[in-house]
């Protein structure tokens, strides 16, 4: 059993007990990286990771631990601009609308990526695992078929 540690919040007058969110998120990525080779980066807006997962990197931004903040993970899967794009926005609902779970499939700098966002409110450990493990597995099962699908635009 994993466990997890917690900060005293001090504003709080009854001592409630917050989760470390950034402990919690690097424990999910050690369990997932294949590569050993996992990139961070701190600022004052807060975190970005990258790691590899399979064929793609999976990044995950974590603004803050406030109830207002916000975790985000993505993945890149195809490069824009492709041949067929109408095909592709039209392959890429469909598998929104069936196979993404709480993820989806979006456009990003000139990418389509596997995406799923929410606010850091009540946001548990086991949430942090399966969303993590969820875009990757996403983006890994398609970028190689999406890419053999749709080859880039002659520019």
């Amino acid at each position: 059993m994993m466990s997890y540690k917690t900060e005293t919040n001090p504003d709080m007058s009854n001592e409630v007990e917050t989760l470390n969110y950034t402990d919690i998120i690097e424990t999910v990525i050690s369990s997932l990286d294949q590569h050993n080779n996992v990139l961070v980066n701190s600022s004052e807006d807060g975190h970005i990771w990258k790691f590899k997962y399979g064929s793609v990197d999976v990044f995950i931004q974590l603004t803050g631990s406030s109830e207002d903040d916000s975790f985000t993970v993505w993945s890149p899967v195809l490069q824009l601009p492709v041949q067929n794009e109408t095909h592709l926005m039209r392959k890429l609902l469909e598998l929104n609308w069936l196979s993404t779970f709480e993820a989806h499939f979006s456009m990003f700098n000139q990418q389509v990526v596997a995406v799923t966002s929410r606010s850091v409110a009540d946001l548990s450990p086991g949430e942090i695992s399966h969303l993590i493990t969820l875009v990757a597995t996403i983006a890994d099962d398609h970028d190689d078929e999406l890419q053999a699908e749709f080859p880039a635009a002659a520019v």
